[in-house]
C-alpha cells in the first residue's frame, strides 16, 4: 500500500512538472506575453492604447513570425 502511494505521488509530481514546463513562462519572454493578433500595425497599436489601463503603458506590436501580415500585441 505504501509503495503504491509513493509511486502515485511520484507520477503526479512528474506529470505536474511536465505541464508546468510546457507552458512558456513570463520570465522566459522578459515578462511579456501575446495578448491578441491584428491585421495591421495601426490596429494593434490602437488595441494596445485602448487596453493600457489593464496592462500599463508598456506594450509593443510585432509581426507574427509564421504570417508577417498579422501583428501580435505583446503586453506585460
Amino acid at each position: 500500500m505504501v509503495k503504491r502511494f509513493g509511486v502515485l505521488v511520484a507520477a503526479l509530481a512528474a506529470s505536474a512538472g511536465l505541464v508546468l514546463s510546457a507552458a512558456p513562462s513570463a520570465s522566459a519572454t522578459g515578462g511579456f506575453y501575446v495578448r491578441s493578433h491584428h491585421s495591421s500595425y495601426a490596429e494593434c497599436d490602437a488595441a494596445g492604447k485602448a487596453g493600457a489601463h489593464l496592462w500599463g503603458q508598456i506594450y509593443f506590436c510585432k509581426p507574427f513570425a509564421a504570417k508577417p501580415s498579422v501583428y501580435e500585441l505583446w503586453v506585460r
